[in-house]
């Protein structure tokens, strides 16, 4: 049985409370994982719901960190060569990709180095991957800035705030 620790505030007063996590948070955490990356990318605590818990503790752990890292090797990898995406990412820029790949780069980097990260930082990083009306997709295919821009946003909420 697991158990997350969930924050909530009542009559001016906040409370810590511990909550077990049901096969429905597990289900809601996954089915609703992209809604779940954009409220913890807009900086909705973590500790609010059980579902908001486990996405968290997904994306920030070593294995959702690999993952989204080996993603974007991956997606410059391809632009690189100048090869077709997979079908799903046929609509990638490529040429926006290469534009920003000493960005993304240093993003790669970011994540796999082992050091603590933001959970808004990785979830905008899952966002900006996943999302196909984000400024990586063929909708923004244009000037490079839009997502140079989410790419350093992402770098700069990944680092934790002393």
């Amino acid at each position: 049985m697991s158990v997350v620790l969930l924050v909530s505030d009542r009559r001016g007063a906040t409370y810590v409370t511990p909550s077990r996590v049901r096969l429905r948070d597990r289900v809601a955490a996954r089915v609703h994982a992209l809604a779940l990356d954009r409220a913890l990318a807009r900086g909705v605590a973590p500790e609010t719901s059980a579902p908001l818990e486990l996405r968290a503790e997904t994306l920030i752990g070593p294995t959702g960190r690999q993952q989204l890292g080996d993603h974007i090797r991956q997606i410059l990898r391809t632009a690189q060569q100048g090869c077709r995406f997979p079908i799903l990412s046929d609509v990638i820029s490529r040429r926006l990709v290469r534009d920003v790949e000493p960005e993304l780069s240093q993003l790669v980097l970011r994540l796999l180095d082992g050091r603590p990260v933001d959970v808004r930082g990785v979830a905008s990083v899952q966002t900006l991957l996943c999302d196909g009306r984000g400024p990586l997709y063929g909708a923004y295919d244009g000037d490079a800035s839009g997502l140079r821009k989410a790419v350093n946003d992402a770098l700069d909420a990944l680092e934790i705030d002393a």
